[in-house]
């Protein structure tokens, strides 16, 4: 689909006689080395577009007498001219110092020269018929017969009576010509076989070995050859059928053909050149017109699909004639030379010529060029491989396509013909209206257009003929149509720069009115339309700077009455000077990005830029939609870029997922991708390009490297599509499209619920269709698409960044729009849509399976068709036999019975495979039973225990009994609260009196739990006041358990007894403030007083002596308590104070070695014995668990030791020999001891554990602060200064070391161990490779093994642990 565009031509005159005939061109210095027939040599520079040098040849005395030079070759290596003549003179002209020398003379003459790729060794051939090989430093090496033949293969096999079609062969076309595979390994050779009196291929080794000859069966060959470079062709002209008929002919390097093309054209090749990179084949040609007039031209060839393609003719003035041409070695550059000195020099690139404009009315039509004929295919109806098109134009007779354009209104397509010099505009090709026949539920994304016939091509409207002395239009490239009457053009210039030339032309009779130049800064690169102006263009130079060519109608033009044309700098919004690319780009396109003018560039380096910035390294190939700009890479990605969005700032970087590895356990893993599915990424097949992508759709064609087509419609385009429907309500077509493309129905809501939901009736009178209504819905779940498989790429950019993942549940989502659609459909037919609504109970959470049985209910019975006939209602058992489809029949028969409908249990029972002998017994027993007991029957079937429960208190008074034990058995104390509390219900008899026996025995129940406060009250409501009396004490409600007792008429020691009991209970809750309260009521001061003191309440025993008139007490008893607390408290402060010191100062140490842990890497191979016998014994002591933390290394590298760290402590140990196993069992989990002993493997867990457990809680700091105020108000003074300094140091030797214990409680978290190890394991890998590596180096007689250089990815979730302290105003200030 690709066509040859002339992005650069240079052309200058040579001064000097005529009678050019070769050139050799030095590239790095950018020079032409010219030789004439004259043997004249002309050193020629482009840059400075001047002859530097001229050498008479004749004049130097160092040629033979009449020698002519027939071979000419620059070598970079020597920095010299190597010629050869004729005669046999081979000649070396130094380009360093001028030196001109003969080297060496061949007696017998030279017939052809050449040198291999490398410029090593090089190849003559002489008028003896003999080839000559020789190396660069004039050796001679080995000399055989030119017509040699293979072993077993003689002349007669090819002396054929139509040797050469009996064409006389002349001695031009006798010439040997040598031509070498790109390698250097093989040439090839055509030369004159005397003996079959025909041309003969043959295939030579370096060493000059013939290695094979053409086919015997074959005959008519010339001597024109040319190896492709990559090797695998050999292109050879071949005449056939008595002269009828010209090839170019393919053969292998075993000497088979492989195919072929016709020339069309009648005359000789004069010469065969491939380009550097084997996808063009220059012929250069003598062809005879119909009148016997010659003239010579180039035509480039290229082979897409198999077939050959005239891709370019290249032509020159009548006046002269093309003698040599040559591709250069690493750029598409051809360099052609004529006769009369004129020197042309192409830069070609390839296009893919499509329709231009964002409009829903582009055909995207694609031209193929193919000599005289244009072939279309308007990729916007069907896409069709090349060679084959949708139709073609047939261009006037023996002429040839220079350029073409499309207007952008009209599509009319204009075309420049060069050998008429005219311009013919054709029909436009506009696209017919889908057939009737073939239409699809799909709605035409393009109603607007005129239907019209695509099969009959367009046809020619106008020609438009040019005066050549004003212009002449095979000088002109980048040809465009920039509006109705105007067209615009580079021309080149004879050593000059380049002009751009706009043609105006009459609309009506479409005559030549003006045609304006203007001179441009520098060789133009690129010509091309300006965003969507009919009045502007925008060009680059070779430099890379952009200019805005005004054309004669641009109002901003500021040219001159004579040439109201005019250049400007292209400016972008984002600088302020000329625009430049940081490399010029033979491909670049102006667009709007963001609201901005923009341009995208591609360089010859696969670099892709928006404006300045560097989009992406790699890419191929690009092509703009009306909302993406697309673009292909070289490791087979397309990827698409919002135009609607910011254009990135930094170049794009793909990472595709086979290299997104973890290693855990040794083994590699893929890392989870924890962002959203990207839709601006796909992978395509290896070497596609972008052909052309369809404006306002989907469709995106690739071409592949052999030539065939694919389109696809890449989830970028087709969401934008999508959303772009849903936004018009055109709910059918975005429905087709997502069901084609397989997108998740789920978006049609999750795109905007609000409108959706004000829309559910256009929704459905769109989508009429069952199956499609049933699979939206059968389709959706409780999540929100747009945030894990649809991020808007054109408004990713308007949402705020944020580190919260935003939640892609939506709860309840799905029975709002099930609930939404079934209010809908019933309203408007329940009938016709009973299926979705159907469909719409099951799809709910959790199903509602009961509403879907009582619908198909309410659909039973009969009615009369149209015979007068009464026959059963078919929609109840259509319904059934979809929703069996839908939900599983064992449950569907559950719930069927559940309902107590028995002929709806039978109908669900038939549709399963239950045995009918079992579950008609079953309903026949059931049938015979009570109401209410056969229900109870039925709940208990289906284990609905609280049904159960309901319709057996309602079967009669004889089942309470029955009641009570289902209650006991299922545990359904509160559900049965409900039935029989409340008001009283008729159904159920003697419902006080149970409700009163199921408190009791929920409160007995509630008792065994040790939930004795509820259990009290239960026992209240249910009139057991002695078993509320012991649930309150239990439960420490002692003001409960007195009013109960007093209730029961406790006398006074039953009540001081109670009192004594119960305070027994509150101090062992820890409640000696209440104990003491309640001692104080019902029983002695001094007991009350004790308790006071028990916990610490010294102030309120201080108040409650003084109460009492008891003060004596405080001096005896108080006093006494406060001492004995201290000197207790003192200790115990003093022993934790010791023991946390000593802790905290081993911690540090014990994570300090593990932070300056470095891997050992034992060597491989193996250790000495007493090394191997020590290193074995002392595997896995201090391995947690037997297995130590990198011992899954062990099992990677077999037979190889591995050095690993013991996570715990600052210890080491190495793993042991370990044998891969088939298949690895699950160990048992082992269950840890903690130890503190120093170096043991959980010695840095057991000392977080302990360490936490001695700091002090809220409780026990006030209990201090308490002890220390009652010291200070018993005037104990220094006791209280004493005390309160050595809890505060405590606590500060506490807090001092909370971070410390903070990273050891962070490192010993299980989930973070596993994290380390990661790191760990590929520390220890890669150590491992380098000691591999440099075993290698060291000794290079071992095996070298593959060494594993990719980057590995490894994520680390550390999740951090912060221990703290409950910090409490325990404390005194006066301290």
């Amino acid at each position: 689909m690709k066509n040859i565009t002339r992005l650069i031509e240079f052309s200058d005159l040579i001064e000097g006689e005529n009678g050019f005939k070769l050139f050799s061109f030095d590239n790095q210095n950018n020079i032409v080395y010219f030789i004439t027939s004259s043997n004249q040599l002309i050193i020629y520079s482009p840059s400075n577009k001047k002859v530097t040098m001229k050498i008479e040849l004749n004049d130097q005395d160092i040629l033979s007498e009449g020698a002519l030079i027939n071979s000419i070759q620059f070598i970079p290596d020597l920095e010299a001219i190597c010629m050869a003549t004729d005669k046999g003179d081979i000649l070396m002209y130094s380009t360093s110092n001028g030196q001109l020398e003969c080297v060496g003379i061949v007696g017998s003459g030279i017939t052809c020269m050449s040198w291999s790729p490398d410029y090593e060794l090089f190849i003559l051939a002489t008028e003896s018929e003999t080839l000559i090989q020789m190396t660069k430093d004039w050796e001679i090496l080995n000399e055989v017969s030119i017509n040699s033949y293979l072993p077993g293969k003689e002349a007669s096999q090819y002396n054929t009576s139509n040797s050469n079609n009996n064409i006389t062969l002349d001695n031009k076309t006798k010439i040997p010509i040598i031509s070498w595979r790109g390698d250097g390994q093989y040439f090839s050779c055509t030369s004159f076989d005397s003996a079959t009196n025909s041309i003969q291929l043959r295939v030579w080794e370096r060493s000059l070995q013939l290695h094979s000859m053409n086919e015997t069966s074959v005959a008519g060959l010339e001597n024109q050859i040319s190896w492709r470079p990559s090797g695998s062709l050999i292109a050879v002209s071949h005449r056939l059928e008595q002269n009828k008929r010209h090839d170019i002919s393919f053969f292998e390097r075993n000497g088979l053909k492989h195919g072929e093309f016709t020339i069309r054209s009648k005359g000789t090749v004069e010469a065969i050149e491939w380009s550097c990179d084997s996808e063009i084949l220059a012929l250069l040609l003598k062809v005879v017109g119909d009148d016997g007039s010659e003239k010579t031209v180039v035509q480039l060839w290229h082979r897409s699909n198999y077939y050959w393609f005239l891709k370019q003719e290249i032509n020159c003035d009548s006046s002269e004639s093309i003698v040599h041409m040559k591709w250069d070695l690493s750029a598409p550059i051809l360099r052609i030379i004529t006769s009369q000195g004129r020197y042309n020099e192409y830069r070609l690139c390839w296009d893919y010529d499509v329709s231009q404009g964002f409009s829903s009315e582009n055909p995207s039509i694609v031209v193929m060029v193919d000599g005289n004929t244009l072939k279309m295919t308007p990729f916007r109806r069907l896409v069709t491989p090349p060679p084959m098109s949708a139709y073609s134009i047939a261009l006037p007779a023996n002429s040839n396509c220079s350029g073409f354009s499309f207007n952008r209104n009209t599509f009319q397509l204009s075309v420049l013909v060069n050998q008429i010099n005219s311009i013919c505009i054709y029909t436009p090709a506009s696209l017919p209206a889908i057939p009737v026949a073939t239409k699809q539920p799909t709605v035409d994304l393009t109603p607007q257009l005129k239907p019209t016939n695509y099969s009959v091509p367009p046809t020619l409207t106008a020609t438009i003929s040019i005066d050549s002395s004003k212009l002449q239009l095979y000088k002109l490239r980048h040809f465009f149509w920039l509006n109705e009457t105007t067209f615009v053009a580079v021309e080149s210039n004879t050593n000059q720069n380049d002009s751009i030339v706009e043609v105006i032309i009459n609309k009506s009779s479409f005559a030549v009115e003006h045609i304006y130049r203007v001179n441009t800064p520098n060789k133009v690169l690129r010509l091309t339309n300006h965003l969507e102006s009919l009045d502007q263009a925008l060009f680059e130079t070779v430099d890379g700077y952009l200019y805005v060519y005004n054309s004669s109608t641009c109002p901003s033009s500021s040219g001159s009455m004579e040439s109201p044309t005019s250049i400007s700098p292209f400016i972008s919004q984002q600088q302020e000077n000329i625009f430049k690319f940081p490399t010029p780009c033979p491909w670049f396109s102006s667009c709007t990005i963001n609201q901005e003018d923009s341009v995208v560039g591609l360089n010859d380096r696969n670099k892709l830029y928006i404006n300045q910035n560097l989009l992406c390294t790699d890419c191929n190939s690009y092509s703009l939609h009306n909302k993406f700009l697309l673009f292909t890479t070289v490791s087979h990605v397309l990827r698409s870029v919002s135009l609607l969005a910011p254009a990135p700032t930094s170049p794009l970087v793909y990472i595709p997922p086979a290299q997104q590895n973890t290693y855990a356990n040794g083994k590699s893993q893929a890392i989870q991708q924890t962002s959203n599915y990207d839709d601006s990424i796909r992978d395509v097949e290896r070497g596609a390009r972008i052909v052309a992508v369809v404006p306002h759709d989907t469709r995106l064609v690739l071409q592949m490297p052999r030539g065939n087509l694919e389109a696809i419609s890449p989830r970028s385009l087709t969401l934008s599509t999508i959303r772009e429907l849903l936004n018009q309500h055109e709910y059918l077509k975005a429905f087709m499209l997502m069901r084609r493309n397989r997108i998740d129905m789920n978006l049609i809501y999750d795109h905007n619920p609000t409108d959706f939901l004000r829309h559910v009736e256009t929704f459905i009178d769109q989508i009429q269709n069952i199956d499609y209504l049933n699979l939206f819905i059968s389709s959706l779940r409780d999540e929100d698409t747009t945030k894990t498989l649809f991020v808007d790429l054109e408004t990713k950019h308007l949402i705020p960044p944020t580190n919260v993942k935003p939640s892609a549940v939506v709860e309840g989502k799905v029975n709002l729009v099930c609930d939404k659609l079934r209010q809908v459909l019933v309203e408007k037919d329940s009938i016709k849509f009973n299926l979705p609504i159907l469909t719409t109970y099951v799809k709910k959470s959790p199903p509602e399976l009961d509403q879907v049985l009582r619908l198909i209910q309410s659909l039973r019975g009969e009615e009369v068709n149209e015979n007068g006939e009464t026959i059963v209602n078919r929609l109840a058992e259509e319904s059934l036999d979809y929703i069996v489809f839908l939900v599983d029949v064992n449950k569907l028969y559950d719930i069927a019975l559940g309902t107590y409908d028995f002929e709806l249990v039978i109908m669900v029972a038939q549709k399963s495979q239950k045995d009918p002998k079992e579950y008609i017994s079953f309903l026949q027993e059931l049938q015979k039973m009570e109401r209410f007991y056969q229900r109870y029957s039925i709940d208990k079937y289906l284990n609905r225990w609280e049904t159960a429960l309901y319709n057996l208190a309602r079967a009669g008074e004889q089942y309470e009994q029955d009641c009570l034990e289902l209650i006991k058995q299922h545990n359904i104390y509160k559900e049965s609260l409900v039935i029989y509390g409340g008001s009283e219900k008729a159904e159920i008899k003697n419902q006080k009196e149970m409700f009163k026996k199921v408190s009791d025995i929920y409160a007995d129940y509630l008792v065994q739990h040790n939930n004795y406060e509820d259990a009290a009250y239960l026992y209240t409501s249910a009139g057991e006041s002695k078993k509320a009396l012991s649930a309150f004490k239990d439960a420490c409600l002692w003001e409960n358990s007195i009013y109960q007792a007093k209730k029961l008429n406790f006398t006074n020691d039953e009540l001081n007894n109670l009192a004594q009991e119960c305070s027994e209970v509150l101090k062992r809750n820890g409640k000696f403030k209440e104990a003491g309260l309640l001692l104080s009521q019902y029983s002695d001061l001094e007991t009350s007083i004790s308790a006071y003191c028990e916990g610490f309440y010294y102030n309120d025993a201080i108040l409650l002596a003084q109460n009492k008139d008891r003060s004596e007490l405080v001096d005896t008893l108080i006093n006494k308590s406060i001492l004995e607390t201290v000197a207790t408290q003192t200790t115990d402060i003093n022993s934790n104070y010791e023991k946390y010191q000593k802790m905290a100062t081993r911690i540090v140490i014990v994570r300090t070695n593990k932070l300056n842990y470095v891997p050992l890497l034992l060597p491989r191979g193996g250790l000495d014995p007493e090394t191997s016998s020590m290193m074995s014994g002392m595997s896995g002591i201090f391995s947690e668990g037997g297995q130590s933390v990198n011992s899954a290394m062990s099992s990677v590298t077999t037979s190889s030791y591995v050095s690993t760290y013991s996570q715990q402590t600052g210890t080491f140990s190495t793993a042991t020999k370990t044998r891969l196993k088939k298949k690895d069992k699950k160990p048992k989990p082992q269950k840890v001891r903690l130890t503190g002993k120093e170096g043991s493997p959980f010695e840095e867990e057991y000392l977080v554990e302990e360490m936490k457990k001695l700091i002090p809680s809220i409780a026990q700091q006030e209990n201090i602060g308490r002890i220390v105020k009652g010291l200070v108000i018993l005037n104990l003074f220094d006791e209280a200064r004493q005390l309160s300094t050595l809890y505060q140091k405590y606590l500060d030797l506490i807090d001092g070391s909370l971070d410390n214990l903070s990273a050891s409680a962070t490192a010993i978290l299980p989930e973070n161990k596993k994290e380390k190890e990661k790191e760990y394991q590929l520390q220890l890998q890669q150590m491992e490779e380098e000691q591999l590596q440099q075993q290698q180096q060291q000794q290079p007689g071992l095996p070298a093994q593959p060494i594993n250089n990719n980057n590995k990815f490894v994520t680390l979730n550390i999740k951090q642990i912060k221990v703290t302290r409950d910090k409490s105003n325990w404390n005194l200030n006066i301290f």
